[in-house]
């Protein structure tokens, strides 16, 4: 594949989606222009990501390194987020190509153009993940969720509740340009998944099994 001069080659990845719907995607964007993706249900994503980016890199001869990988690092789907952004660390690692991780909140924001949107997102039991313009990530039960002084609010969440105060804006998922918008200003670094729930593996009732001898 010739590249232009000055082109600006991305690899994007969204493993936060967990739910039935089409919320998780790998794509090729190249100076704004999505060249390639691969939409995803985001519940059961994790086993598709690999050969997924393959396909797409091998159909459209991307055959040199991008210049950066972006990746949504959640809040989200646990196993979706480890494994997406390990397979896109490990891929830009072999690529020498800078990552740079925003939030699904920023990326849905970048998304519809509203930088004042809430977004609410499924989590585990029946509780929603919250992510808003300023303030850390929170995860809260539906009936204690707060909207008061929302401007709007958004999501794949937002059904959970029927009674919001504020407009609701359907989105949910972030498209892969919204995701590589919301990267303009961000300092890359490492994709450091951001979990907000602690991961639900236990140790065993009954305590570890003694080493062997």
């Amino acid at each position: 594949m010739s590249v232009k001069a000055g082109s600006v080659r991305t690899v994007v990845f969204n493993g936060a989606g967990a739910g039935t719907g089409l919320t998780s995607l790998v794509a090729l964007v190249e100076d704004g222009h999505v060249v390639a993706e691969k939409l995803m249900a985001g519940r059961g994503a994790s086993e598709h990501f690999a050969p997924a980016i393959r396909e797409l890199l091998t159909q459209n001869n991307w055959t040199t390194p991008p210049d950066r990988v972006v990746a949504v690092i959640g809040p989200g789907s646990f196993t979706g987020l480890r494994s997406s952004l390990s397979l896109a660390a490990g891929l830009a690692a072999g690529w020498n190509c800078p990552t740079i991780g925003v939030t699904l909140g920023a990326a849905i924001r970048a998304t519809l153009g509203r930088p004042d949107a809430v977004c609410v997102s499924i989590a585990r039991r029946g509780r929603v993940f919250v992510d808003p313009p300023q303030g850390p990530v929170t995860a809260s039960q539906t009936a204690d969720l707060d909207p008061t002084g929302w401007a709007c609010v958004t999501g794949d969440a937002v059904s959970e509740k029927t009674d919001w105060p504020c407009p609701v804006l359907p989105c949910e998922a972030p498209y892969a340009l919204g995701i590589v918008q919301a990267a303009q200003g961000v300092t890359p670094g490492p994709l450091m998944p951001l979990y907000v729930d602690p991961p639900e593996a236990k140790p065993p009732a009954a305590g570890l099994r003694p080493a062997p001898l």
